[in-house]
């Protein structure tokens, strides 16, 4: 079965002609201004229970922010969004272990890029592996950061961008999603409990299958 996720979000009220350089963020990027007209600038926390994606030759992801809440994520459920249309980070679990990891943008509108950092990992009594590319171009990239973690980096227009990879069958999964090198959990779409999730109530956010 397939959900409609076209009502995803603009990054701003405001037109987006221009970049916001920020040079005092970890991660270079453009500072992404909510409606409350704030730029997101977060104090950082380790958690030492899962990996921090350091293998001596690439860039980690950033400690994440605050205690991960664990939701429910549908099997088998698929999600459909317009590409082009509004900026989403879209979750999908498929029975036996396949997650993808899917983004659009708002380009239609903004004229601008989204550049997205995703971050996957799962803990150490599972596996992850068999990392794949999906509709990506030469500024897209998918590996393998550290035993258990994967790194998808994508600059999505008006297009998708897509990394599947397999894990243990019924496998927590950890997500920890950046935007323009800011933590962006309100454009985290999955479907849980019968329902379509906008955002994410933590960044990370544990994804624990309905079915293995």
């Amino acid at each position: 079965m397939t959900f409609s996720a076209d009502f995803v979000k603009l990054r701003s009220l405001g037109l987006w002609s221009s970049l916001l350089v920020a040079a005092s963020l970890a991660l270079s990027g453009c500072i992404v201004v909510d409606e409350d007209g704030r730029d997101h600038h977060h104090d950082h926390d380790h958690d030492d229970d899962w990996d921090d994606g350091d293998d001596g030759d690439s860039t980690p992801p950033p400690p994440p922010t605050n205690d991960p809440m664990r939701v429910a994520i549908d099997t088998d459920a698929l999600l459909s969004s317009a590409p082009g249309e509004g900026v989403g980070i879209f979750v999908e679990y498929a029975a036996g272990g396949t997650w993808t990891l899917w983004t659009t943008c708002d380009t239609n509108q903004s004229q601008v890029a989204c550049s997205f950092d995703l971050y996957a990992s799962v803990d150490t009594s599972s596996e992850l592996f068999d990392i794949e590319g999906i509709d990506v171009e030469k500024t897209d990239a998918t590996r393998l950061v550290d035993e258990g973690v994967a790194h998808f980096h994508a600059e999505t227009g008006s297009d998708i961008d897509a990394m599947a990879f397999t894990t243990t069958e019924g496998a927590v999964v950890r997500l920890e999603a950046y935007l323009d090198g800011a933590q962006e959990p309100r454009y985290v779409y999955w479907f849980g409990d019968g329902i379509l999730h906008e955002g994410a109530p933590t960044n990370p956010l544990d994804f624990e299958p309905t079915v293995p």
